[in-house]
């Protein structure tokens, strides 16, 4: 999501090959943790959108550093705000950055409500420090922050430089678009905060905020925090007014100013809650007790480590292995803990709800769906299918409570964000990867709701627009709908998903239902260009298509009928039915000279031309193994990790959206890729590392090698035993070690996947 010629010759291509494994080679493996080799500023510039603060595993607590008032994290900027207690990981638009707090030495001489830039605090990046649950800065006026955290809490500890006095913002208006909404129209009027001081050494308060993307979404925040020395002295703001003897405030943007006097060191601690005050408070008192912050970094650290832990690679570059290592963090981020301790939480229907009784553990919230469901949601539930299930159980809540599933759910409330009813292949390809433990037939009752019967839900809005023209013209027309064409394919996976999710269930009537109409996407495709293409309500053809030049023009550099993208870049995203594509388009002879022209780009916006920037094209590299030429597939994805990701801050290609983008690296790197949704299988292509071991749940250990030199796969053998298919299911992954062995050299094995019982298989 974002916001915000001729062919190679053989001759280029293995002199490529050949200078990109030399450079691979010629760094010696450094044995470090994956905690050590991640760096959470790759993706702070450039547009990635991540953060570098401390969290934990699909942490509530998100405690970072932001430098502007829409609670991002810009590397390039020169002044840090405040460190919002909240965050979202690599998002197109802002959100959250609620409850910032900003250390100081300087007296109140103005409301930070009106103005905030007057106090923030000039940094640089030579005295900032960022690991897996830790951050620490020291600002440039002296004062030294750091901060870790728990769950639903954290701790952070101020120094102050000996002589001065030791002071602290709590800006309670510090959330994103509290000032304004994306497109520049006043927030919400249901948006404000309180503060109250409850003791000389406490604090409380609440916020109301959200517009995710310009949205009418919202929800609302409780906070609690405590200090281990009482401030001596405070005053309050709201909005543009000062009030030095008040001991709470009210407003749009509110605030306090404490002070300690000359103390060299204080401690504060917050616990969070989206249920309640004393959920808030709760959340403190029994996540972080004490006092001791080395003590809960600790536990930060040894969380983090036992999970990335689970993924070890040998060989490659120290970059490669540092940007693989922060790959997999960045995909363990979210969706984020949204239930209190006791269980409670807020419900779809702004009711609270507990747990209690039922087999669920946690309920979770921040899914953007139209991006993790491509390649992150079957990592997670690879290693952790039992957070994976309640996170699955937690979008079936969602939907009883609402009526319907959410798409893109921020908190309790639904955005709409992107096109695609992209909550059921997220709940199918998450239980064909090992996540089973929700309530699979309610799940199944409303995919098949939203696939089958018009309606609208929260904010009078529908989960599937246009899904009575889908189902009776078998795509959204034109005149309807600027995305129709891009919609309309990502109804038909979502339908393609649903069906095998059904059929795993043993549902054989939504089976047969969804997979034939998932067969909706041939609606469009014109016979005449073998595109997709944009269709009027009486069945013409949008005029004016022209494929190569990507016109007409819709938003931007969007083609008509296409969702931040064009046909070049939608037509090859159906891979559940690249078999029946590729014979629309006329054969392998036909498919793969376009693929070569695609892929001449690797990064672009409004031309016909792959972008690794998006998620639609995440999936198109491996259509060559569909097309018998895996090769072509190695060659590409090898360059993707070279070209486009880099272990600086400006080393993700485009917005993270939440992990999906620094997931096509981590499965690239492991040589396979979810291509299919909602189905358990992987395609093969070729790993960067000359070792990679999995320690899956099940006690399954997978270890992945590879042999020889360059990164064209000469030979693949599974548990010693010659595999000459590009499809891997699952259920080959068996308890015990699993040992996949590539056989790698400088210049392609055409022979390798070619032949049609090699290819991956139809699913029809």
């Amino acid at each position: 999501m974002r916001f915000t010629h001729a062919l190679c010759s053989s001759l280029a291509l293995l002199t490529f090959s050949f200078c990109l494994f030399a450079q691979a080679q010629s760094a010696p493996a450094v044995h470090l943790s994956n905690y050590d080799k991640v760096d959470p500023f790759i993706g702070t510039a450039g547009g990635g959108n991540t953060f570098p603060g401390a969290t934990l595993p699909f942490g509530m607590m998100q405690w970072s550093p932001d430098t502007n008032h829409d609670a991002w994290y810009f590397y390039n900027d020169k002044q840090i705000q405040g460190f919002g207690l909240t965050h979202i990981s690599g998002a197109g638009c802002p959100l959250y950055g609620d409850f910032a707090v900003l250390p100081m030495t300087s007296p109140l001489a103005s409301s930070p409500g009106g103005d905030l830039a007057p106090y923030a605090a000039d940094f640089s990046h030579d005295k900032e420090e960022a690991h897996p649950g830790y951050y620490a800065v020291t600002l440039a006026n002296g004062i030294r922050v750091e901060i870790t955290v728990s769950e639903r809490a954290g701790i952070a500890r101020f120094i102050f430089p000996a002589g001065t006095a030791a002071r602290l913002l709590v800006n309670a208006g510090s959330s994103a678009g509290s000032f304004r909404s994306l497109d520049g129209k006043q927030p919400d009027p249901a948006f404000g905060n309180s503060i109250e001081l409850t003791s000389a050494a406490s604090y409380a308060g609440s916020t109301t905020a959200g517009s995710f993307c310009g949205t009418k979404s919202q929800y609302k925040l409780y906070v609690a925090g405590r200090f281990n020395k009482p401030y001596k002295d405070s005053i309050l703001w709201s909005d543009g007014s000062i009030m030095p003897s008040a001991k709470s405030a009210q407003g749009k943007h509110t605030g306090a100013w404490l002070d300690f006097g000359n103390r060299h060191e204080i401690l504060l601690k917050v616990g969070i809650s989206f249920v309640s005050q004393e959920g808030a408070l709760t959340n403190l008192n029994q996540e972080i007790p004490g006092w001791n912050f080395d003590d809960v970094h600790s536990k930060a650290r040894r969380a983090w480590t036992t999970l990335l832990n689970r993924v070890t690679v040998e060989g490659g570059t120290p970059d490669q292995r540092k940007i693989f290592a922060t790959g997999l963090y960045h995909s363990f981020l979210s969706p984020n803990l949204f239930s209190d301790g006791d269980g409670s939480y807020s419900g779809f229907d702004n009711q609270v709800h507990l747990l209690a009784g039922s087999k669920q553990t946690a309920q979770y919230a921040n899914f953007s769906d139209w991006d993790i469901y491509r390649n992150t949601v079957q990592l997670q539930a690879l290693f952790k299918p039992l957070q994976a299930s309640d996170m699955m159980q937690s979008l079936v809540n969602d939907a009883v409570q609402s009526g319907w599933y959410p798409r893109w759910p921020a908190a309790n409330d639904v955005t709409y964000v992107m096109g695609g009813d992209s909550a059921a292949p997220v709940i199918a390809s998450s239980y064909a990867f090992g996540a089973h433990n929700f309530d699979t037939a309610t799940a199944l009752q409303y995919m098949v709701k939203a696939a089958t019967q018009p309606g609208v839900g929260p904010h009078n809005s529908s989960e599937r627009p246009f899904l009575e023209d889908y189902r009776k013209l078998g795509y959204v027309p034109s005149e309807k709908d600027r995305t129709s064409a891009s919609r309309t394919l990502e109804y038909a996976n979502d339908d393609f998903a649903i069906a095998q999710f059904a059929k795993s269930l043993g549902n054989t009537s939504a089976y047969q239902t969804l997979l034939k109409q998932s067969e909706n996407w041939k609606s469009l495709f014109d016979p005449e260009t073998h595109w997709i293409r944009p269709r009027l309500g009486d069945g013409a053809w949008l005029s004016g298509f022209d494929a190569e030049r990507s016109m007409p023009k819709g938003n931007g550099s969007d083609q008509l009928g296409f969702e931040e993208g064009n046909t070049y870049q939608y037509t090859f995203m159906i891979p559940f039915d690249y078999p029946a594509l590729f014979k629309a388009i006329g054969g392998d002879d036909q498919v793969t000279p376009r693929l070569d022209k695609f892929f001449l780009k690797l990064r672009c916006w409004g031309d016909p031309c792959f972008n690794m920037e998006n998620e639609p094209d995440f999936v198109t590299p491996y259509a060559y193994v569909f097309a018998g030429q895996p090769w072509k597939t190695q060659e590409v994805v090898t360059r993707i990790a070279k070209e486009t990701f880099k272990a600086t801050p400006d080393g993700i290609p485009g917005n993270d959206d939440l992990g999906a983008t620094s997931g096509v690296y981590v499965w690239n790197a492991l040589g396979f890729y979810p291509a299919i949704p909602g189905v358990g299988g992987l395609v093969l292509g070729t790993p960067m590392f000359e070792k990679a071991t999995l320690h899956l749940a099940g006690k399954r250990i997978v270890v992945i090698s590879r042999r020889g030199a360059g990164f064209f796969v000469q030979k693949v053998t599974l548990d010693g035993m010659e595999y000459p298919n590009s499809w891997l299911p699952l259920e080959k992954l068996h308890p015990g070690t699993t040992r996949i062995e590539f056989t790698t050299g400088d210049t392609p094995n055409k022979e390798l996947g070619r032949d049609l019982e090699n290819r991956p298989p139809s699913f029809r």
